[in-house]
């Protein structure tokens, strides 16, 4: 039942993107491994060297195409009853563009997504020279932009996880421990709460103004911040939280600057409606950041969408008119990197509601200090 329920899922979603795509003169949509073959067909599969395609023509019937190692589709069901397999030996290719042509689309104009394999597509291009390929980018973003109750809930528990985690694992920070340790206590409370993989980066003192510094051997001192960005995941929906916490007293321009980052979060958070641009949320936040005298130091956009993965539409960023609409999930993550002194970043995972927002990680964002031990 609850498979049959899923590929119904899959179907309306993918059927949600076929209307918006037809007034736009486009006849198919041709979905490669990634996020989006998985969330509108129900076969889920990542990139390899071999080929895998859905191609789902408006008018007719729609076809997978893989590799005699996926015919049974890795146990998993779609609503697409057609699947076509290519041998090892055989070009996968030819077996697309055969497909193409069967369907009617040898002169076509079929969607496809930013993200897809230009040497598949060009091969593709050389193979079929009449079929003309457009961005179906904006279609297959939105319908993922905007959450069902249901993945709603499973970004909640993510989220929930993810804030005990945190809370439990900086409880154990101690003179010395290293970045690395820290995070390996973080994803042992991620699993032992139930989260399902995801992501930790710790950085301490000075290396947090290093926005994507990688976590290393460098240990804890007093005095220093802590500063952890990290997710998890529950059927394939992501949280995003990012903390940053003091081990001892900070210095009282940390605290200032602690206190700005705060700030802006909040300002953000309370500007979002529907019907606000992506672009306002920045600026919102953003000036904050300015007026306190900081603004050459918050160096990224506000933030970015959420759900199936970490980092998707919408881009929370300036100069993006994109209008939030309730069922959006996003970051709001304003943060200051002073190269060799400190960086600051207060992360939450949010939802636009009908009447405002609400923030699905939860974990407090007042400062923190824990006291120094070990």
């Amino acid at each position: 039942m609850i498979l049959m329920e899923m590929a119904n899922f899959h179907k309306e979603k993918a059927e949600k993107v076929i209307e918006a795509m037809r007034g736009g003169g486009a006849d198919a949509l041709l979905l490669f491994p990634g996020t989006d073959i998985g969330y509108y067909t129900g076969f889920s599969i990542g990139m390899s060297e071999r080929l895998a395609a859905a191609l789902i023509p408006f008018e007719g019937e729609p076809v997978i195409i893989v590799n005699e190692l996926e015919r049974e589709l890795r146990g998993q069901k779609t609503w697409i009853g057609e699947v076509d397999v290519w041998l090892e030996h055989e070009d996968p290719i030819e077996l697309l563009a055969e497909n193409m042509e069967r369907l009617g689309l040898g002169g076509a104009v079929i969607g496809i997504a930013e993200d897809a394999p230009w040497g598949w597509v060009n091969r593709l291009k050389n193979r079929v020279p009449n079929v003309h390929f457009v961005d179906a980018t904006e279609f297959l973003s939105h319908e993922r932009m905007v959450k069902t109750p249901q993945e709603l809930d499973w970004m909640r528990m993510a989220c929930a996880i993810t804030d005990k985690a945190l809370e439990e694992a900086f409880e154990r920070i101690h003179t010395g421990i290293t970045e690395k340790e820290l995070a390996a206590v973080i994803s042992s409370e991620l699993r032992a709460k139930g989260g399902e993989g995801g992501f930790i980066g710790v950085l301490f003192g000075e290396r947090a103004a290093l926005p994507h510094g990688r976590t290393s051997d460098a240990e804890l001192e007093p005095g220093m911040g802590v500063l952890v960005d990290m997710g998890t995941n529950i059927r394939g929906y992501f949280s995003d939280l990012t903390r940053t916490v003091f081990y001892g007293e900070p210095a009282e321009r940390h605290r200032e600057i602690y206190g700005v980052v705060k700030k802006a979060n909040q300002a953000a958070y309370e500007a979002v409606r529907p019907g606000v641009s992506c672009g306002s949320l920045d600026s919102t936040a953003r000036k904050v950041i300015e007026e306190a005298g900081y603004g050459e130091y918050f160096i990224h956009r506000l933030g970015h969408g959420v759900g199936l993965k970490v980092h998707e539409h919408p881009y929370i960023v300036r100069n993006n008119g994109l209008e939030v609409e309730p069922g959006m999930t996003f970051t709001i993550e304003p943060g200051i990197y002073i190269p060799g002194d400190i960086g600051v970043r207060v992360e939450d995972t949010v939802v636009c509601t009908p009447e405002g927002c609400e923030r699905l990680t939860r974990l407090t964002r007042e400062l923190r200090t824990y006291p120094v031990s070990g």
